[in-house]
């Protein structure tokens, strides 16, 4: 094939080229639909464990847990120590909380709470929060090395699981 030939041929491949890709790099255009425009979907949401399990080396070596009571407004704390199943008062913060659990190794195994072992490997207490009135403010977990999962949420006060007692 003679030279001119073969640059013609490789100019008529380069074209071809450049339309597909010209064409086929177009942005097509995408209709937006109003998020209370689309259909809704039933979506099975995960079940939740509701069982509380504590395993027989678990049960009597924990006493309680200690809390800290932060006022976010002035910045200060106090530390309340609370037995696990009993019920006592925040100090003057107008709020009660139930301790109903501690778990020295938090899991989830299942649909039961459990810990799977004796060991701080993952502390968390199960709490239930209510104000002055008695509304339930928070039911849920406490996570001593995550204390901002799954929080109080409150404009006044942080709850944080701070220590253990153990039992004697």
């Amino acid at each position: 094939m003679p030279i001119y030939k073969k640059k013609l041929h490789w100019v008529a491949v380069m074209a071809v080229i450049s339309i597909i890709a010209a064409y086929g790099c177009q942005r097509q255009e995408v209709q937006e639909i109003p998020l209370e425009q689309q259909p809704m979907q039933d979506v099975p949401m995960p079940q939740v464990p509701s069982t509380v399990m504590i395993p027989d080396e678990i049960a009597g070596k924990w006493k309680g847990i200690v809390l800290e009571v932060v006022d976010k407004t002035s910045g200060n704390s106090t530390d309340i120590t609370v037995n696990i199943g009993d019920t006592t008062s925040l100090g003057d913060t107008g709020l009660t909380i139930y301790v109903e659990a501690f778990l020295p190794h938090f899991t989830m195994a299942g649909d039961v709470f459990t810990s799977s072992s004796a060991e701080l490997v993952n502390p968390a207490a199960r709490t239930k929060i209510t104000d002055a009135q008695g509304n339930e403010l928070f039911y849920g977990w406490l996570f001593s090395l995550y204390p901002d999962t799954h929080p109080l949420e409150h404009p006044t006060y942080r709850i944080v699981l701070k220590d253990y007692v153990a039992a004697k």
